[in-house]
């Protein structure tokens, strides 16, 4: 399943909850870069906290240069969240799975992800540019990507 909402101007609750998550869950990465937009500006590997937030200000990695034309303004829609879980079914499967079926199961979750990310990207990874925004140019998708697994640390479905 998947559900879609704006991201707010503040992604402290989303990098609080994957920190937490990191220590729990015994030092996994906190969240990933992914999608041509994030390749086109060496957005690579795990993700640094100042970094997402200079990035979702619309700043460059450093905060050096503007890469958008509405950069630290408040009223600025810094993103989408979408949350992808599995159906409950798969989850119960995993919490009762031995680690090899388990590492599949995320292995095709992961998949699933990256899929739909993708499609996403094709169909909607492109900026406006030039006088009033009539020309689009393919910009790519800069996404962070988060796994919220809390529950399944406890093995518990969801």
């Amino acid at each position: 399943m998947l559900s879609v909402a704006k991201l707010g101007g503040n992604l402290n609750y989303y990098l609080e909850l994957a920190t937490l998550e990191y220590y729990q869950r015994g030092g996994e990465p906190v969240g990933r870069w992914f999608g041509t937009g994030a390749e086109r500006l060496k957005l690579v590997g795990e993700i640094d906290p100042d970094v997402i937030q200079r990035i979702a200000a619309g700043f460059s990695a450093d905060g050096s240069k503007k890469l958008v034309q509405n950069a630290g303004k408040e009223n600025r829609q810094i993103g989408w969240d979408l949350t992808f879980s599995a159906p409950k079914s798969v989850s119960v499967l995993w919490s009762v799975a031995n680690e090899t079926d388990r590492a599949e199961i995320q292995a095709a979750q992961d998949e699933a992800v990256r899929v739909t990310i993708g499609y996403l990207e094709e169909k909607c990874g492109a900026s406006r540019v030039g006088k009033r925004g009539r020309e689009q140019t393919e910009a790519g998708l800069v996404v962070g990507l988060f796994e919220h697994g809390s529950s399944r640390a406890n093995a518990l479905p969801r």
